[in-house]
């Protein structure tokens, strides 16, 4: 369908269809603000429907070509008269700053140049981690001008390239430049041209050549510039801490969803103090650093409440909603590791943050909710889980993954990914072969990973699920589609995981609409549901944790021992998973079964 750029659409018991395509971005100005042609060809007949959408969208493509051919292409004269208005409008911004911070209050001129390297320190943060981000941000801007120029443009181009990289570099000038005028550095706006021109390096302002330069005096780019170690710091131990940060990443080959976590973890250090030489890390900062941590908000880079906010007005907030003692450490702890591994290569001699972490009072086993069976049974009711799933909209994951961790106890992040053929029949005893689930790491699916070792297992699939029609629906996947790969190919690859969707849908809606949320649990409640479900039932551990993707704890076990047969896993735990509401009341998850079929109108 895609080649055709046709959209089926149902009505009543009959399909149709819609011609659909996209109007290219450079273009979207020319038609508006749409962003699309939608034309129903309801009244086409079938035999005729394919011939008309070839039809449409050659029309269309002329159309594009006609508009593009009253276009410019981007050239340098073009990109040098953008800078030049950028660099006027910098310069205007800078003086706006400085007329609004009084050069009588000395505290004043201290706070707005922290907030200015503040915000300097965040962008650059943002640079090193979020490239792509800090890009599509300048993209959106750049799109603006050049249309409004009636300019063409290829973002693929080297001059566009070139165009936003320019950009990127003034806006990091223009913190420097504004610092020196509350600083009263005594540096004119021909000055700041002069700077423009020698990064750029493409000739903007020529008639400045040969002119000499206002001196400099010094501005201090953070606050922690003066150093609190006695002794004077070596070439090793003045290495700054965001190329320690990399050097570290890259040693360890930290990557993929983890490791965005252990780099946000490090960054904040810069965030607090500035990227400062790591020699410079001390005890009374680690213990400064910690009470810091302690003030920051829940969700601060989600909640508009906090998200534009700089680091240290926050923790000067007070905010009622911290982060837990829990996350305080896990900070924490990924911190300290890089410090001692920065103890180890000589970057500095101690490791500030030994020993820093919060005694947790909570008992692990209760920091989070697990479900009780009579908030599954609401949870999983016919009535609101099928309206909620929106199964007939085609969310086959919101149906689907819910379930399929609840009767295997398996992580969100490791059934999103599933592929079609993870799931398959293996042999049990006796020659009988038995649906499984295959988890395992594939290094040729790089947006496939395991969260451990033990995390590779395989998982005899429950009657539930087979009942409910799981492998139907996979058949008619497949059927539909035979160059289907996945499990769930709907879902979004977002921050190197599938799960955003469902994990919204689950904790941000549906649990909220049925008043069953609290700050205690999640879907990864659902887990811990499965597990004390087998536990109570006084199921051996060494079965669950093979079950769960827990290591035993046992070296002969973990080390030497393969994975249980799938039949003894089945029938020494899997089969046990049996949701009852009382001794004689099991929770109906038959009526759920779906016309997988109809559904899916193969």
């Amino acid at each position: 369908m895609k080649s055709t750029y046709l959209v089926p659409r149902k009505w009543g018991h009959s399909i149709h269809f819609d011609f659909r395509h996209r109007i290219p971005s450079d273009l979207i100005s020319h038609f508006g603000g749409r962003r699309q042609f939608q034309i129903s060809l309801n009244h086409v007949s079938s035999r005729e429907t394919m011939l008309v959408s070839l039809t449409l969208r050659n029309l269309v493509q002329e159309l594009f070509s006609e508009i593009r051919s009253g276009m410019r292409d981007l050239s340098l004269e073009d990109i040098k008269e953008i800078l030049r208005i950028e660099v006027r409008k910098s310069i205007l911004h800078s003086h706006h700053v400085d007329l609004g911070t009084s050069k009588y209050d000395s505290i004043k001129k201290i706070e707005s140049v922290g907030t200015i390297s503040s915000r300097e320190t965040k962008m650059r943060l943002s640079l090193l981690t979020d490239l792509k981000g800090v890009e599509s941000t300048v993209d959106e801007k750049l799109q603006s001008i050049l249309e409004s120029l009636d300019v063409k443009f290829e973002k693929g181009s080297v001059n566009y390239k070139s165009l936003r990289r320019s950009f990127i570099d003034l806006s990091l000038l223009r913190y420097e430049w504004t610092r020196g005028l509350i600083n009263e550095s005594g540096r004119d706006d021909d000055d700041f041209r002069r700077e423009v021109d020698e990064k750029l390096k493409i000739n903007l302002f020529p008639e400045l050549a040969g002119r000499t330069p206002t001196p400099v005096k010094q501005v201090p780019v953070n606050q922690e510039l003066p150093s609190d170690r006695g002794e004077s710091l070596s070439l090793h131990q003045s290495t700054p801490i965001s190329e320690g940060i990399e050097k570290y990443m890259n040693e360890k080959s930290i990557s993929n969803r983890s490791g965005k976590e252990v780099r946000h973890s490090l960054n904040m250090l810069i965030e607090d103090f500035g990227d400062i030489p790591i020699g410079k890390l001390t005890r009374e900062k680690g213990t400064k650093f910690k009470g810091h941590l302690r003030k920051l908000p829940r969700n601060r880079k989600k909640n508009p409440k906090y998200r534009d906010l700089e680091y240290h007005n926050l923790v000067e907030m007070n905010v009622d909603d911290p982060i837990s003692d829990v996350t305080v450490n896990k900070h924490l702890g990924y911190i300290s590791s890089f410090m001692e591994w920065s103890r180890n290569h000589g970057y500095l001699d101690i490791n500030p943050f030994r020993g820093m972490k919060l005694k947790i009072e909570i008992r692990p086993r209760d920091q989070r909710d697990r479900f009780t069976e009579k908030e599954l049974k609401e949870i999983f009711k016919k009535e609101t889980y099928i309206y909620f799933t929106k199964i007939e909209e085609r969310r086959y994951e919101l149906y689907w993954v819910p379930l399929i961790s609840l009767f295997t106890g398996m992580r969100l992040g490791e059934i999103c990914p599933l592929y079609l053929d993870n799931i398959r029949k293996l042999e049990g005893h006796h020659r009988n072969r038995r649906w499984c689930i295959d988890i395992v790491d594939e290094p040729n699916r790089p947006d496939k990973h395991l969260k451990t070792r033990s995390s590779r297992r395989i998982i005899p699939i429950h009657d539930t699920l087979i009942d409910l029609g799981l492998i139907d629906f996979i058949d008619v996947l497949k059927k539909k589609d035979p160059n289907r790969k996945r499990l769930f190919e709907e879902l979004p690859y977002v921050d190197e995981s599938y799960n955003s969707r469902v994990s919204e849908f689950w904790n941000e809606r549906y649990l909220p609409k049925l008043g069953i949320k609290t700050d205690k649990n999640n879907f990864h409640s659902i887990r811990h549901t499965v597990s004390d479900h087998l536990k109570q039932k006084g199921i051996e551990p060494h079965f669950i944790n093979e079950l769960m993707g827990h290591s035993s704890g046992n070296i002969d076990l973990d080390r030497y021992g393969k994975g249980y047969n799938p039949d003894i896993l089945y029938n020494k735990c899997v089969k046990r998973i049996v949701y009852q509401t009382s001794d004689k009341r099991g929770i109906d998850f038959k009526s759920l079964r779906m016309d997988w079929e109809k559904i899916i109108e193969v």
